[in-house]
């Protein structure tokens, strides 16, 4: 009986060990080799305390998994040098208090956690900075400074902390920034990347327009070699953007709808790629230098440049232009490599400006509108290496010169009659008005017309100088004003004759491109007929040979008071 009881109480005293064993374990713990846990309900602060480094996790088999949702503070004792992986994910947390020692914070270590409110400041011993370590962070606020003793920072670090709208400022020992590592951000100002960085890997720091992001002066390293895909893509970065020598590619959407940026893109020569949509939108740049090491434009790459006003050289080497890749930019003309084989479709469509086209020898192939709402004011002469030109492949939009959109500038082929894949109206490859001029003795010209153009044989050395007649309106006396006009091809110099007596004045009107808008006649001082003039406009004396001799410019308001 008495050994009975004794099991009895034996067995209720183990039991009771267990249950405070249990109990205990449960608000504190082992988390490393000489790491260590507790957690104070009352305040809500979970401690690490100890030594070294804490053990990596699962996402979710933290020890305190339980508690994620009451955690309000978390501290990192001094000692302790590595955070683990997955360690504090979705906790609830407003605070972090980082030790002195702290070497290295894991992968996804505060991933998620949305209360943590502030700025954020990382001691100074902190070298690697794992991927997603603070990923979805909204609630960050303020400057990120990251120490100088940081070297790596992984993929998505920082990703989404959209509450970061301070200065970002990145250590002078950086060597690797991860991809997308502060993708979303809001930062503001200007920013360094510190020498050594070689690669800007894809989306590092690519922001939406919804959020924002930068508006100062973007400084990259001299030993940067790669800019990856869509690495600053939607920033708003201001004044002239430096691309290094010795960087090699751009990656596609790099720089697109960057729009802040201003001056001439240069592209070093050791570029050998550029992107397909890499500088898309960046209207700000008023010029653009290619590099000599390219061999393709690919597509999109350089469209909707609204900014650009001075001529685009394509470097001798580049064999393909791609898809809309000058696509409603605006430079006023383009020079073509002899290099090159193959225009895509669309390359150049509406780039408005566009007025002189040149097509090199070799040439092969002009896509579906390569040409479609370019302006050309001289003759288009084809090569005889053209063997196929797409729809509409020069077709235009009437609208961009008011009066002067009826001359008929007309192509010259130098060989045989290549496929002209557009025929009819819509579908058209040249302005209908347009005639196609031969050399006699090439193919394939028969009768009066090819693929529903009108055809003529052409010297070689002549060009149609496409005159015009233009009803004016009347003069004081009540007679029709007409004149016959016509454009030079290479100079787009206007030329007018026929009714207009020896000392009238004749005003030809420009816009802020440049571009003629509209002609008119004085013949006297009460006289003035104008046709879509606008007001600045430059005035030609005519003399007794009709020639046209250009005056200062004036406005007509003022030549008018004289």
């Amino acid at each position: 009986m008495k050994k009975h009881i004794t099991r009895l109480l034996f067995a209720a005293l183990l039991l009771l060990a267990l249950c405070i064993g249990a109990s205990a374990a449960g608000t504190s713990g082992k988390c490393g080799p000489s790491a260590y846990w507790s957690f104070d309900s009352s305040t809500g602060t979970l401690t690490i305390s100890g030594s070294g480094a804490m053990n990596d996790y699962e996402y979710g088999d933290y020890p305190w998994m339980d508690y994620r949702n009451s955690i309000q503070t978390i501290v990192i004792g001094d000692q302790i040098t590595q955070i683990g992986w997955n360690a504090f994910p979705w906790t609830a947390c407003s605070t972090i208090k980082f030790g002195k020692n702290v070497r290295s914070i894991g992968e996804r270590a505060f991933n998620g956690c949305r209360n943590l409110n502030g700025d954020l400041t990382l001691p100074d011993s902190v070298q690697t900075i794992g991927a997603g370590a603070f990923q979805g962070c909204e609630k960050l606020s303020g400057d990120l400074t990251i120490p100088d003793s940081v070297q790596t920072i992984g993929d998505s670090a920082f990703e989404f902390c959209t509450g970061l709208n301070g200065t970002l400022t990145l250590g002078k020992n950086l060597r690797t920034i991860g991809k997308k590592a502060f993708s979303g951000c809001a930062f503001t100002g200007s920013l360094t990347i510190p020498e050594g960085i070689t690669e800007i890997a894809i989306g590092t720091f690519s922001s939406s327009r919804s959020s924002g992001m930068f508006t100062g002066k973007l400084t990259l390293p001299s030993t940067l070699k790669t800019i990856g895909a869509s690495a600053f893509s939607y920033t708003d970065f201001s004044g002239e953007l430096l691309i290094p020598d010795g960087v090699t590619s751009i990656g596609a959407n790099a720089f697109k709808e960057c729009d802040g940026f201003g001056g001439t893109l240069s592209l070093p020569d050791s570029v050998k790629t550029v992107g397909e949509w890499a500088f898309y939108l960046c209207k700000g740049f008023t010029g653009l230098k290619l590099s000599a090491g390219l061999t393709k434009i690919e597509k999109l790459s350089f469209a909707h440049m609204y900014g650009l006003r001075t001529e685009v050289v394509i470097p001798e080497g580049v064999t393909e232009i791609g898809e809309s890749a000058f696509s409603c930019s605006y430079m006023p003309s383009v020079r073509l490599p002899s290099t090159l084989k193959k225009i895509e479709k669309q390359a150049f469509m509406y780039a408005h400006n566009l007025t002189k086209i040149t097509l090199p020898d070799g040439l092969e192939t002009i896509g579906d509108e390569a040409f479609s709402g370019c302006h050309p004011r001289n003759a288009v002469v084809l090569p005889a290496s053209i063997k196929s030109i797409g729809k509409k492949a020069f077709d235009r939009d009437g609208a961009i010169y008011g009066n002067l959109n009826e001359i008929p500038v007309g192509a010259y082929f130098l060989g045989d009659a290549p496929q002209i894949v557009g025929t009819g109206n819509a579908n058209c490859s040249f302005p209908s008005d347009w005639t196609l001029y031969y050399l006699p003795g090439t193919s394939d010209w028969t009768g009066d017309t090819y693929e529903g153009y009108q055809i003529a044989p052409w010297d070689g050395e002549t060009r149609w100088d496409n005159p015009h007649t233009r009803r004016f309106g009347r003069d004081i006396n009540g007679n029709q004003i007409e004149t016959s006009w016509s454009v030079n091809p290479d100079t787009g110099k206007i030329t007018l004759t026929d009714d207009l007596n020896e000392g009238c004045v004749v005003a030809v009107s420009y816009d802020a491109e440049g571009r003629v808008t509209g002609i008119g006649v004085l013949r006297t001082k009460t006289d003035f007929v104008i046709l879509n003039l606008q007001d600045t406009c430059r005035l030609f004396l005519l003399n007794a040979s009709s020639a046209p001799r250009l005056n200062t410019p004036i406005t007509i308001n003022d030549y008018l008071q004289t």
